[in-house]
């Protein structure tokens, strides 16, 4: 009995040495303690995680979305307005040398196939704009073996006699065996018009003082283009050219003999005179 005492005594002074001893030690930290406090206060960036500065609008609210940096398209280059495509009524003509025609081939000599179309009309002296070509019948037909005249050049073709005031149209085709962006150009004195598969391409209207070009962007894949220049000229040297170059930087130069192409039935209206 007296031994049994002594143990229980015994246990209760244990227990209470190890309950004080427990009070008074110092308290450690989880290595944790804290980060999960930290996570969950820092404000949601809306995706489940958190915001940085760089994101942050600054009022708490959720960041936008950032844009596309601008910066990366303000150096590209702007072309025309418009880059017109026109397709071909004809596949192209195989390219041949350029090889001068002859004023006037020997009798029983096949003609050239190249060269345009070119009527003449008799207009007033006072017109200001190209005239309705519907309404009027041609004064004279030639072929023109290229459309390159100037003050000192004189209209390929052009008949004596003839002289402004006049309006002249061109018919035939124009021939392209490679594919692009063509730049096609008109310079006249006075106003004058280029059609392409009968889509009016250039407009150079009105009376000038000095000769003008005007040119347009176009994308041709190879063939052979209806092609149709009108001009009116109401003093002084015939003036005009159709002109084109390759891409739109490109010089124009006019369009050689051996890519304009005549109507089928060119040379017989020449004879006949209609």
């Amino acid at each position: 009995m007296l031994r049994t005492s002594v143990i229980l005594v015994a246990s209760f002074g244990l227990l209470a040495g190890c309950a004080s001893s427990s009070a008074n030690a110092p308290q450690s930290n989880s290595p944790d303690a804290g980060k999960v406090d930290y996570d969950v206060g820092t404000p949601s960036g809306g995706n489940g995680g958190s915001s940085t500065p760089a994101e942050s609008d600054g009022n708490g609210s959720e960041p936008a979305i950032k844009g596309r940096d601008s910066t990366t398209t303000r150096g590209a280059s702007v072309g025309p307005k418009v880059v017109k495509r026109i397709a071909a009524s004809k596949p192209p003509k195989a390219e041949e040398p350029e090889t001068p025609a002859p004023a006037k081939p020997k009798p029983g000599r096949a003609t050239s196939p190249n060269g345009l179309l070119a009527e003449a009309f008799v207009i007033p002296a006072a017109t200001e704009k190209l005239p309705d070509f519907a309404g009027l019948t041609p004064k004279k037909l030639f072929i023109a073996n290229t459309l390159d005249a100037s003050g000192t050049t004189p209209l390929a073709g052009l008949p004596r006699g003839l002289a402004a005031p006049l309006a002249l149209r061109f018919t035939g085709t124009v021939n392209v065996v490679t594919a692009g962006e063509y730049k096609l150009c008109s310079a006249s004195v006075d106003g004058s018009q280029l059609y392409i598969e009968d889509t009016l391409i250039v407009d150079n209207d009105g009376v000038k003082t000095e000769a003008a070009e005007v040119c347009e962007l176009v994308s041709l894949d190879p063939g052979e283009y209806k092609v149709e220049l009108r001009s009116f000229h109401v003093s002084g040297p015939i003036v005009v050219r159709l002109a084109w170059a390759e891409g739109k930087d490109g010089t124009p130069a006019a369009i050689p003999l051996k890519s304009l192409y005549k109507p089928e039935d060119a040379d017989a209206r020449v004879k006949a005179g209609k």
